[in-house]
């Protein structure tokens, strides 16, 4: 008999062109493989052409896809800050509720993950989740006609963060985005403002934490904050703590900077190890929290 699902993540798959090739990205693909390796069983809702193959492309986690004409592609380029630049090289169809049976319209955990504006419509209200959450930068974006994305007004907000418990934001999606994030404590509850290198700082509605992360050697930042959203909702929703959900979800994100793709994602015992040389610096005065 399949265990109860888990972790379901909504959004599109997307195909990424990178100097070495063609790879899977999408915040989505990010997170269900994070939750895997977590143990958790996991799913993802999106809308793809058949170049994307799920058995090859995410094994061991469960599709359930809109078939449509194109895959989201993107490319993307970083500058030394970490700042990306993108092109929108072909979108998807919205991402609809039809392909979802019906025993997954309950999972423990729903992520709210579109990459250009995907999830319309308060999809949150088609769910009895236990724990909600969304990353915000898919719905903070547009692409120009020449296929640039740039920054864009969040124009229903309100309807679509109806029922999200954490919300998740990278301090480059946008200018203000610390000023913006307060401004959403009338939708949501509990914001997490990621700074790369430089941790987070998580915020509530009646405090602000700065949360450390773990130094480490980055090699690729793609998928940082898509691994983060999922680790932090996993041990949120395992704990009911945030600040230690936070600071599990950071030593998740530094493992997967580490190399390529998905190549060095974290399990339990590394994110632990990792947990505890964190907590070591920590009392060894390396940083103030």
């Amino acid at each position: 008999m399949e265990s109860t699902p888990r972790l379901l993540a909504v959004g599109h798959v997307t195909w990424d062109r990178t100097p070495g090739g063609q790879v899977l990205g999408g915040s989505v693909s990010y997170a269900a493989a994070c939750a895997q390796r977590l143990g958790w069983r996991a799913a993802i809702l999106t809308a793809s052409a058949a170049d994307f193959v799920p058995e090859r492309d995410l094994p061991g986690v469960e599709v359930f896809l809109r078939t449509a004409a194109h895959t989201t592609r993107f490319e993307n380029a970083y500058g030394e800050d970490g700042e990306r630049e993108q092109w929108l090289l072909a979108r998807s169809d919205d991402v609809v509720l039809d392909p979802l049976p019906d025993e997954w319209r309950d999972p423990e955990v729903l992520l709210l993950a579109p990459v250009i504006g995907e999830a319309r419509g308060g999809l949150v209200q088609a769910f009895e989740a236990g724990t909600v959450g969304a990353t915000a930068q898919g719905w903070l974006r547009e692409a120009r006609p020449d296929g640039r994305v740039v920054p864009s007004p969040w124009v229903d907000a309100g309807r679509e963060l109806a029922g999200v418990h954490a919300l998740f934001l990278s301090e480059h999606d946008l200018p203000d985005a610390e000023l913006w994030a307060g401004e959403q404590f009338r939708h949501v509850p509990l914001i997490a403002l990621t700074r790369g290198w430089r941790g987070l700082t998580l915020l509530t509605r009646d405090a602000r934490h700065e949360i450390p992360s773990l130094p480490c050697q980055e090699t690729d930042p793609t998928g940082a904050g898509d691994v983060f959203a999922a680790a932090f909702l996993v041990r949120y929703h395992e704990t009911g703590d945030s600040l230690e959900a936070a600071a599990f979800a950071a030593c998740a994100a530094s493992c997967v900077v580490e190399g390529p793709g998905f190549s060095t994602l974290g399990d339990r015992r590394e994110i632990e190890q990792r947990l505890t040389r964190r907590g070591r610096l920590i009392e060894e005065g390396e940083w103030d929290e």
